[in-house]
């Protein structure tokens, strides 16, 4: 008995299903590092997110994938709920790939992707007996969309520029993903009597078990005001950069209103997803940043 509380002490911790999503994703040759800082504007002190996780070695043309991940570990008796996703409201590639510093994507309107899983919303914990729970998914969806800027201003926005005369910016293709060892279930799009809600006496009475689902999300207006914020002061802070790539520059100003999907992957399935995402995102079509630039130019000389 000792022995067991012990581990579901440790497990509670995160820390080994960090380990589990890292191990899994470098057996799919994803470059990972641990412990990702922000900083935000607008809040004290320092941020983290989990990890960030690149596809090592293989890239579309120019744009690379890369993952923006945040753990959740729950215990056996909990598991997460979502609503079926009813909005219309950016659903598209170009929000799920998230590419910059240049707009890589020949189809960026193209929906293929959110094809892939079952779309979502608004998800909350859930436990067994019917008590109330914190809800750590809505935890999770905010640190990632708090850090979700800063993360590509640092990264797509800065260190991606930085490049010697002549040389052309590798591209980022960044997805956000929530991992989680909790049972995933979206309800049932014909459940519209709340009386069988109350009546269900387990979660597939009502809903449909999901290995990983697409969530929507839409930052509230503070958050926007915050990202506009900290946008136009990069801008203004790294303005050589965007002089000499302007498209970069409008690029950017299309960033405040995102995260807009959420990769939430429950992490048994996580290898599976990871290989569906992967085998998509290298099947798409896209330009070179050669030809981003070359557009760039175009637009600039009329």
């Amino acid at each position: 008995m000792t022995k067991r509380k012990w581990g579901e002490s440790f497990l509670k911790s995160g820390l080994p299903l960090e380990h589990l999503t890292l191990i899994t994703l470098k057996t799919h040759n994803f470059n990972c590092r641990p412990g990702i800082e922000y900083k935000r504007p607008a809040a004290s002190g320092w941020f983290e997110i989990d990890m960030d996780a690149e596809y090592w070695g293989r890239s579309n043309k120019d744009t690379f994938l890369r993952f923006l991940v945040e753990c959740k570990y729950h215990d056996e008796s909990r598991f997460w709920f979502f609503l079926p996703c009813e909005t219309q409201r950016w659903q598209f590639n170009e929000r799920v790939y998230n590419c910059g510093p240049l707009q890589t994507l020949s189809n960026p309107e193209s929906s293929s992707a959110l094809k892939l899983a079952p779309l979502s919303y608004k998800g909350i914990v859930v436990s067994q007996d019917g008590t109330k729970q914190e809800n750590a998914v809505y935890k999770a969806v905010e640190q990632l969309a708090s850090g979700f800027v800063p993360y590509s201003l640092s990264l797509m926005f800065s260190y991606e520029l930085r490049i010697a005369k002549g040389n052309r910016p590798a591209c980022v293709a960044l997805v956000p993903m929530i991992v989680t060892n909790a049972e995933i279930y979206r309800l049932k799009p014909e459940v519209t009597d709340l009386r069988l809600i109350r009546k269900a006496t387990s979660p597939e009475d009502v809903g449909h078990r999901l290995p990983w689902t697409w969530c929507y999300h839409d930052p509230c207006r503070e958050a926007q005001v915050e990202n506009r914020h900290t946008i136009e002061n990069h801008i203004s802070t790294y303005k050589e950069l965007f002089e000499r790539f302007p498209k970069a520059g409008i690029r950017l100003e299309l960033w405040d209103t995102r995260p807009n999907w959420i990769l939430v992957v429950n992490v048994d399935n996580l290898s599976e997803a990871v290989k569906i995402i992967c085998k998509h995102f290298l099947s798409i079509k896209t330009c070179t940043s050669r030809t981003a630039l070359s557009k760039q130019r175009r637009v600039r000389s009329r």
